[in-house]
C-alpha cells in the first residue's frame, strides 16, 4: 500500500481584491511529512460563487438537465451549439455544487485575477495531485471571502516630524551638477518577508499581499519622476521578475547588491538586498562597488578581549549591505571635449535592531570610510538609504558633523567597539 498524499494550499490573504493576481502557495508532500512524491502534476480549477443568484442558477441547471435529456441538443461537455442557443462563449461552462453553494468555473491555471465580475461572490480553488499514471492521489479545496472592489488610490500624506535645518552641516555648500539638475529618490519599499511577522496588524491582509502592493509601488515610485532610484528591501527574486523588468520597460538600467544570508520562502532561497535605478539616457556606470558589513567585522572581532568575541561574532555579523556606484553624466549632445560631470550614488541600509545603537554606528562609521577615498578624487557623493537614525543620533551626528562628540544617552556599546572605530572623517555632508 502507497503512502497517502497530500495538497497543500496556502494564500497571503483569503479576501481576493478585483484586478490583484491570486497566486497560492501550494505544496505535494506525502501525509505527516515534508518529503515529496517523486513524480506528480497538478491540475487546477477555479470557481465564482453563484449561490447569490439562485433562480439565474436554477434555470440554468435546468437547462442543462433539458438539454442532456433531448437528443437534438448537444451538452456543454460536447459544446453547446451556440448558433442555436446563443447561451456560451467559445468556452464551454462548468457548474458544479460543494460547501452548500453553487459555483461556476472561471480558470484552470494556477493563478486566477479576479474581474470586477467576481466582486461580492466568493472564489474556490480545487487544487488536484496526479501521479505518472493519471491517477488522481489527492484534493484540496480553498474557499475564499467574497471579492472586494480595488480601493481608490489616495494622496500620500508625508509627516513632518521635526524641522531638519538644526542638522545641517553649516560647512556643506551645495554644488552644481554642472548646468544641469537631476532627481533622486530613496525609498524602503518593505520585503514581503518581513510582511509576515506581524508588526503590521493595524493594516488588512490582503493590503499586505505582493500581489497588491507592487503595483501601488511601482505607481507611486513613477509618479516622483526621479533620475536615480535607491531602493532598499528589494527582495532578490522581485527585483529579478518585477522591477527589474518593468523599470527596464520606462528606460532605467540597474544594479543589485543582496544581503548575504538568504532564507527559504515559497519552495527557494529569497533575501532583500538594495537596487540602485537610474535613466540610461542620462547616465552610465563607470564603476561600481558592493559593501558587505559582515566581512567589516572580522577585525574588530579578533581585536576583542577573548571573553566577548562570541558576543562581537553575533553582535556585528549582521548581513547589511550597501552599494555604490559612480556615474557619469552621457554626451546627450554635447560638445566631445567637453568635461563629464561624475557623481557617486551610495545605497544602503542599516541595521535595524532596537539595542544594537553600537552595530548602526558600526556600519555607518565603515560605509563613510569606504567613500573617503572616492571623496578625495573630487567626485561628488550622494548618500541614500534606510539608516534606521533618528536625526541627532549618534550615527546621524556621525554622518553631518564628521565626529560623533559625546554619545547620546540611548546609545548602547556592551562590548565597546567604539574604542576600534575611527569616529571622524572629513567629508562635508
Amino acid at each position: 500500500m502507497g503512502l497517502e498524499w497530500e495538497v497543500q494550499v496556502r494564500f497571503p490573504s483569503d479576501t481576493p481584491v478585483a484586478g490583484i493576481e491570486l497566486n497560492p502557495w501550494v505544496r505535494v508532500n506525502y501525509k505527516g511529512s515534508y518529503v515529496s512524491p517523486p513524480n506528480y502534476a497538478l491540475q487546477f480549477a477555479w470557481y465564482r460563487e453563484l449561490s447569490t443568484l439562485p433562480k439565474c442558477v436554477e434555470d440554468y441547471v435546468a437547462f442543462q438537465d433539458h438539454a442532456s435529456r433531448d437528443s437534438s441538443m448537444t451538452v456543454y461537455g460536447g459544446g453547446l451549439n451556440q448558433e442555436k442557443h446563443g447561451l456560451l462563449n467559445s468556452e464551454d461552462l462548468k457548474i458544479v455544487k460543494g460547501e452548500g453553494k453553487t459555483w461556476i468555473q472561471v480558470g484552470s491555471s494556477r493563478t486566477y485575477t479576479p474581474s470586477e465580475d467576481d466582486i461580492d461572490s466568493s472564489l474556490r480553488l480545487v487544487s488536484v495531485a496526479i501521479d505518472d499514471m493519471g491517477i488522481k492521489m489527492s484534493i484540496n479545496v480553498f474557499v475564499t471571502t467574497p471579492v472586494i472592489r480595488l480601493p481608490r488610490p489616495y494622496p500620500r500624506h508625508m509627516i513632518i516630524f521635526c524641522s531638519l535645518r538644526k542638522f545641517r552641516n553649516p560647512k556643506c555648500i551645495a554644488t552644481p551638477f554642472k548646468e544641469e539638475s537631476f532627481r533622486v529618490l530613496s525609498y524602503n519599499i518593505l520585503a514581503d518577508l518581513y510582511t509576515v511577522s506581524g508588526a503590521y496588524t493595524h493594516c488588512p491582509n490582503w493590503a499586505l499581499t505582493w500581489e497588491y502592493r507592487r503595483r501601488n509601488l511601482l505607481n507611486e515610485i513613477l509618479s516622483y519622476d526621479a533620475d536615480i532610484l535607491c531602493l532598499q528591501e528589494v527582495q532578490s527574486d522581485h527585483f529579478k521578475n518585477f522591477f527589474e523588468p518593468e523599470f527596464a520597460k520606462l528606460g532605467y538600467s540597474a544594479i543589485y547588491k543582496r544581503k548575504t544570508k538568504e532564507v527559504y520562502s515559497a519552495n527557494e532561497y529569497v533575501i532583500d538586498g538594495c537596487a540602485t535605478f537610474f535613466r540610461h539616457d542620462r547616465f552610465k556606470i563607470v564603476i561600481k562597488y558592493e559593501v558587505e558589513y559582515d566581512k567589516m567585522a572580522l577585525p574588530v572581532i579578533e581585536v576583542l578581549e577573548p571573553d566577548k568575541r562570541n558576543n562581537g561574532l553575533f553582535r556585528l555579523m549582521k548581513d547589511n549591505v550597501a552599494l555604490v556606484v559612480i556615474l557619469e553624466e552621457k554626451d546627450n549632445g554635447r560638445s566631445p571635449d567637453a568635461a563629464r560631470s561624475t557623481i557617486c550614488v551610495a545605497n544602503t541600509h542599516i541595521h535595524r535592531g532596537l539595542d544594537a545603537s553600537d552595530v548602526r554606528l558600526f556600519q555607518v562609521v565603515n560605509l563613510i570610510r569606504g567613500l573617503e577615498k572616492i571623496d578625495s578624487s573630487g567626485i561628488p557623493i550622494l548618500i541614500c538609504g534606510d539608516m534606521n537614525s533618528l536625526p541627532g543620533s549618534d550615527p546621524h551626528r556621525f554622518l553631518i558633523n564628521g565626529e560623533v562628540g559625546c554619545f547620546s544617552e540611548k546609545f548602547r556599546d556592551p562590548l565597546g567597539i567604539h574604542k576600534h572605530l575611527k569616529l571622524s572623517h572629513s567629508m562635508h555632508l
